[in-house]
């Protein structure tokens, strides 16, 4: 068997076929048209990003609500869950209920915990639906919504019915928790479905 060796010889190149990249025109293009995307995608997704913060702040009220209930079954005294704006986040907090007689520090050092940025709690002098939960004004600022549980779960009375409602950055939407019986039946709603 013979064996032919061939000569090997590189074929000649286009020049312009070996410069591999992009023109800048067709950078531009590519730039103009995911800016023309990315326009038309901004308001869907920041109404997106402000609903889910108000499902967030909507369920955490719910859990902490509840969270006040059970503890207020659990140990057999009163407990309270409080909520409140402050200028920078609206905060909530779960605990005993408070002594007769209750200073600034007393409030400031509870377990407060932040809502996400960007969701405030509606004042209960704003347009419906609006926060009806018991408002405490006798405290320094800022005022304190609260609702205290008795040893069986219930609200403490007719006045700690009632809703707390949120509202996102773009202030079109409101979600809300409801406390909607003297047993302490919860629900959820949203826009006109807080006023029922």
């Amino acid at each position: 068997m013979t064996l032919i060796a061939r000569e090997y010889r590189p074929r000649k190149r286009d020049r312009r076929s070996a410069i591999i990249g992009f023109t800048m025109l067709e950078v531009l293009v590519v730039m103009v048209m995911i800016g023309i995307l990315a326009a038309i995608n901004a308001p869907s997704w920041v109404g997106f990003a402000n609903n889910q913060k108000l499902n967030a702040a909507q369920s955490q009220a719910l859990s902490t609500l509840r969270l006040a209930q059970s503890n207020a079954k659990r140990t057999q005294i009163m407990w309270q869950a409080t909520f409140r704006n402050t200028p920078n986040v609206s905060q909530y907090a779960v605990h005993q209920s408070p002594p007769s007689t209750m200073t600034k520090e007393y409030w400031d050092n509870l377990p407060w915990q932040n809502f996400d940025g960007g969701v405030r709690i509606v004042d209960n002098t704003e347009d419906q639906p609006r926060t009806t939960f018991t408002k405490l004004t006798a405290v320094p600022e800022p005022d304190i919504y609260r609702v205290q549980f008795e040893s069986q779960g219930n609200p403490n009375g007719l006045g700690e019915m009632g809703r707390i409602t949120f509202v996102g950055g773009s202030g079109d939407r409101k979600k809300c928790v409801i406390i909607s019986t003297l047993l302490g039946s919860m629900r959820q709603a949203e826009n006109s479905g807080c006023n029922q």
